[in-house]
Formats: C-alpha cells, sequence, structure tokens
C-alpha cells in the first residue's frame, strides 16, 4: 500500500476539564506521545469556543515533545505554561536519538549564526557542525552528517523514514481549519459515538484509505462532538466518512486522548493490512 500521510484534528477544549496544569501537561502528552506510536505526520489544534491560551498552551507543549531533548533548553524559554513538562513521556522516535554520532545520521539542528563558510548547527554533538549553505538563523532544520572529522560536515537533508509529527495552531474552529490547511487532505473522517461502528463498513474504510495520500481524523471535544461544531449544511462537504471506533464502550464517555489512541490504532492496522 502506498504512504498515507496522516493528520488528526483536536479541540482545544480537551483540556478544559481542569485548571490543573500537570494535568493538563499530562493530557496533552498523552496525544504526543500516541501520535509519534502511530507515525502521525501533523497535529492540527482548533478552537472549538475555547480560549486562545489554551490552543497555544496545547500547541507549545506538542511542539517542545517533538524537539529534541538536546535543543529544549535552547528553543524553548523557561515559562509558568511549560514548568510541568518534566512529567511528558519520551517520543523516543528516530529524531530524538540517544546513541553516538555516525557519519550518514540525521540529526535536527538549531542554525545558530551565519558565517563566511556557511552557517553553525548545533545538532547536539560535542561541538557545534557546519552547514555549507547560508541559512536562516535560530530555526530547528533537519540534517545529514556528512563527513565526522576536526570538523562536522552537514547537508540540509531530511530522512525517508518517519521523522516525527508538525504542529498547527489555526485559532479557527473546524470546518475553517480543514479548509485552510495545506496540502488539503483528500479523505476527511469523523469519529463519533453515534456513527455507524467502524466493523460495518470496514470495506469501505479501506477502499478509501487506499486511495488516500492524505487522510484526516477528526475528534470532537469534552463538550461538543463534530456534529456541533460543523454546520449541518456543512457536514457532508466537509467529511467524506464518519465511524465509530469504539463501539460498545463500556464507560458514558471516551475522552479524546483516549479516542485518539483507540482510532490510530484501528487505522494503523487497517494501513498495514494487505
Amino acid at each position: 500500500m502506498q504512504q498515507n500521510h496522516i493528520s488528526i484534528f483536536i479541540p482545544a477544549s480537551i483540556i478544559a476539564e481542569t485548571k490543573d496544569l500537570r494535568i493538563r501537561t499530562y493530557k496533552v502528552g498523552l496525544i504526543g506521545r500516541s501520535a509519534a506510536i502511530f507515525k502521525v505526520d501533523r497535529i492540527v489544534v482548533y478552537n472549538d469556543n475555547s480560549q486562545k491560551e489554551d490552543v497555544k498552551f496545547i500547541s507549545d507543549v506538542l511542539t517542545y515533545m517533538n524537539t529534541p531533548q538536546y535543543l529544549r533548553k535552547k528553543v524553548f524559554p523557561i515559562t509558568r505554561e511549560l514548568r510541568n513538562v518534566g512529567i511528558l513521556p519520551p517520543l523516543r522516535t528516530p529524531h530524538h536519538p540517544t546513541g553516538e554520532l555516525h557519519e550518514g545520521d540525521y540529526r535536527q539542528g538549531l542554525t545558530i549564526k551565519r558565517t563566511k563558510k556557511g552557517t553553525i548547527v548545533d545538532i547536539g554533538a560535542d561541538k557545534l557542525a557546519l552547514c555549507k549553505e547560508k541559512l536562516s538563523v535560530n530555526k530547528v532544520l533537519s540534517f545529514k552528517v556528512a563527513k565526522l572529522a576536526k570538523e562536522i560536515t552537514i547537508v540540509p537533508d531530511t530522512p525517508d523514514f518517519y521523522w516525527g509529527y508538525d504542529t498547527i495552531s489555526t485559532y479557527k474552529n473546524l470546518h475553517e481549519s480543514i479548509q485552510s490547511i495545506k496540502p488539503k487532505p483528500d479523505l476527511v473522517i469523523g469519529t463519533s459515538r453515534y456513527a455507524a461502528p467502524i466493523t460495518s463498513v470496514l470495506d469501505e474504510v479501506k477502499e478509501r484509505l487506499k486511495g488516500s495520500k492524505h487522510t484526516a481524523i477528526l475528534f470532537g471535544g469534552p463538550y461538543s462532538g463534530l456534529h456541533d461544531l460543523i454546520p449541518s449544511q456543512k457536514e457532508k462537504e466537509l467529511i467524506d466518512l464518519e465511524v465509530n471506533t469504539v463501539p460498545s464502550q463500556g464507560t458514558k464517555t471516551v475522552r479524546t486522548e483516549e479516542a485518539v489512541l483507540s482510532t490510530l490504532s484501528v487505522f494503523n492496522l487497517l494501513l498495514n493490512s494487505e
């Protein structure tokens, strides 16, 4: 099966149930961890009548998680909102390396300054690396280690294996967020407890996934489901399929972070089945 890029749309209201900053941080961390396990390419945080500060908080925590440990202190200033990031689960993805550096390795790096030779970059090694291209300063970019010698030489490059997720904060509502995202998904799947169980439409879901290069999966919040968030006249033109990925649930509600894990697990099986 061809590679299918996955985006998930998360409401800012996932943290509205508690004011405890530690619990809020952990809830967001569960979503980031699930996204990394199942190779989500993009997490879109939309505004479902929440505070803009909530959108920013979720985005900041997700971006912090996705940033390699050796760059975090340089990229993120210490703020009240991020004071509990120590409880976040590690992603342990390929772009968060723990071993020695070798030629041919890929690293994310922070561009420090430009010189006559090119750009000085921090890639988490025992010394700074040199990229011979002139790059924008103070950006986290991906590189490949070209040479290890007295001087570490790197070139801009991104591997063809999973390299973490991008986080996008639109500050818009759900249907505006879907329409504004580039590239636009060619398959949009809504999740709802009121939809048909995914087992009853499995063949259709599999067939649609086969023909998709970029699938978006939408999640509602603790107070509003998708039907509350998208105007009824817009629903059919925005959502291609709607499924229930937790049929016969044993609890009254399924939290968004739980729905994300359950749903991505199901779609991972479908995308990797023959």
